[in-house]
């Protein structure tokens, strides 16, 4: 088998727009199936990326033998439970971050993976690009010194009240939706977890954290302790970046998490009051994805994030919570 046959579990917005188009432009994979509650709104998503079955049941999807994986990018509180259903029907897993609602159910999810010998990767796009393997390079090579500080920040404004962000039925809040960026970040850029964290949100009338900043120290073997920040919001205009801060320089991502597909991208170095621009190719960070997921249920090469890594992610956002509500109001 060289062409993975992939089926949706849904039909959001982010499968829509990025995940199936990016599939069906991959060198690797190809999206047969969809299914959603909404049978007409499944047609529609099925009618435009030429997708051949639609059903109106995940079940029905999952015991087809035509889908080799699964992409499933449904509300966070419906991850663990149609993750281990997808394993257990034989299929990979491709789920949408953050893994579950907490680490346990991350653990849960991991283990009915491993125990009927498929994939399952959290889909965590940006640490594809090519941008992030050059600031990683960047890093080890010594380029702005010891790393020191890095700061995150993930902010945009939710008009609807009906959003499943704001649902805490749903797994809803910044934290959870945009905050699992800041942590994935910080640990990939130490390359180890925190010893310590703290944080402070803010709650609406959702009952969700609407606003959410976290503080993590990181104490890397043989190297300088690490103060990693982030804040995010879901009622707040902004955009997503971050940049790295080390005892020589620091580096910027200014196109943060969700670069443009058609725009290189951008690296800026600051060192000694001068800035240097770096760029790399213009790529798809979704396809990028879908392509190495592919590549490791095809048996070409190992995960390049095994799911470990989500279960790790989980338990610094199970703290980072915790941190918040012992100061909540």
């Amino acid at each position: 088998m060289t062409t993975l046959r992939w089926g949706v579990l849904g039909a959001a917005n982010i499968a829509q727009k990025q995940v199936i188009p990016a599939i069906q432009a991959s060198s690797n994979g190809r999206v047969v199936a969809i299914a959603s509650r909404d049978p007409a709104r499944a047609e529609r998503a099925a009618q435009v990326a030429g997708i051949a079955n639609v059903f109106d049941d995940y079940a029905a999807l999952l015991a087809s033998d035509e889908v080799d994986a699964v992409y499933i990018p449904l509300p966070n509180s419906e991850h663990r439970r149609w993750t281990i259903a997808a394993a257990e029907a034989g299929k990979h897993i491709l789920c949408e971050k953050p893994l579950a609602l907490n680490a346990s159910e991350a653990e849960e999810m991991v283990s009915a993976a491993q125990r009927a010998g498929v994939v399952l990767a959290e889909a965590f796009m940006y640490r594809h690009h090519p941008m992030v393997q050059t600031v990683l390079e960047m890093l080890h090579q010594g380029v702005i010194g010891d790393l020191r500080v890095v700061r995150s920040t993930f902010t945009f404004n939710v008009v609807d009240e009906a959003n499943i962000r704001l649902s805490s039925d749903l797994g809803g809040g910044a934290l959870m939706d945009v905050g699992c960026y800041g942590v994935n970040l910080a640990r990939l850029v130490t390359g180890t977890e925190p010893t310590s964290v703290a944080a402070v949100a803010e709650y609406g009338a959702s009952g969700v954290d609407e606003s959410f900043a976290g503080v993590m120290r990181f104490t890397p073997s043989g190297h300088p302790a690490v103060l990693a920040q982030f804040d995010v919001s879901v009622r707040a205009a902004g955009g997503p970046g971050y940049e790295l801060i080390g005892s020589s320089g620091k580096i910027v991502i200014r196109q943060g998490f969700r670069p443009n597909a058609e725009d290189e991208g951008e690296i800026q170095l600051h060192q000694n009051g001068d800035i240097s621009r770096i760029f790399t190719d213009p790529v798809d960070q979704y396809r990028q994805m879908v392509e190495d997921v592919a590549k490791a249920i095809l048996g070409i090469r190992p995960l390049a994030y095994p799911a470990q890594d989500a279960v790790a992610n989980m338990r610094v956002i199970d703290r980072l919570r915790a941190a918040a509500e012992q100061l909540r109001g």
